[in-house]
């Protein structure tokens, strides 16, 4: 069984909105995507369990402490295929900051509206009426790689397909693909890309750089600890370079039938 490993570089086609917290109706948003909305989002939801059905938010927030959480509503076993955290980057496929021409924010007010918009009589009381949207300006990149043990599952994507992530539902054109690259099995100490780890993982890797943490996950990469098994996957080519990957086994267990 060998992992393949295909990169993507995705453009935001309009104001993206990824919401990291609410303060007061002040909604602020993460530089980065999660492995789960971006298979949520780059499989179309094809593995979506509760089909006629939408998501229940009492049932939702009794999940959000389980390590399975998202394997409850989605079948991965059917569309094997995961993601690294999807992160905005510059052109050489640094992190982006929040800067100007970078993120702007929004003001809104909303007077009479029937509910479910966020206004009118009927409105419950947690749903603000005004407040402040932060947003990442359109024509910004999100990297990301996509790993599979069926080269098929990677095979599928093409350059100009769009699909639809974030709040309000952005569309995402990709705007450049990698080749396929075949993963080496091999075991000890390996650095690591950007992965996203519960909390309590990070004592795996003996020097790590964190992008971003919230109680659920760290994006978190660097030189583990401990000698572990893990894919080396070298030159994969895109935005003009290339670069080689080594992705620990643990990322992938129970997502990918590890």
């Amino acid at each position: 069984m060998t992992l393949y490993a295909r990169a993507m570089l995705l453009r935001n086609c309009g104001r993206f909105t990824h919401v990291s917290s609410d303060f007061g109706s002040q909604y602020h948003t993460h530089m980065f995507v999660t492995s789960e909305a971006l298979y949520a989002s780059l499989t179309r939801g094809v593995t979506w369990r509760h089909e006629g059905r939408s998501i229940d938010l009492d049932e939702d927030a009794a999940k959000s402490g389980r390590e399975d959480y998202f394997l409850c509503d989605y079948d991965v076993s059917k569309k094997p295929i995961w993601f690294t955290p999807g992160i905005f980057v510059d052109e050489q496929l640094r992190p982006l900051a929040k800067e100007r021409h970078v993120v702007d924010k929004n003001d809104f007010n909303v007077v009479d509206e029937g509910y479910p918009s966020t206004g009118g009589g009927n409105r419950p009381y947690y749903v603000p009426t005004y407040g402040r949207i932060e947003s990442i300006l359109p024509n910004h990149r999100l990297f990301t790689c996509a790993l599979s043990f069926n080269q098929s599952e990677l095979e599928s994507f093409g350059p100009g397909q769009i699909f639809m992530l974030g709040k309000k539902r952005t569309m995402m054109q990709v705007i450049e693909l990698s080749n396929i690259v075949p993963g080496r099995r091999a075991e000890g100490t390996c650095s690591t890309p950007f992965l996203q780890i519960q909390p309590g993982g990070i004592g795996q890797f003996a020097r790590f750089e964190a992008l971003a943490a919230t109680t659920r996950y760290i994006l978190v990469r660097g030189e583990l600890r401990a000698a572990n098994p893990y894919w080396e996957l070298r030159g994969i080519s895109i935005a003009r370079s290339e670069h080689n990957l080594n992705i620990p086994e643990f990322y992938l267990q129970g997502k990918l039938l590890l």
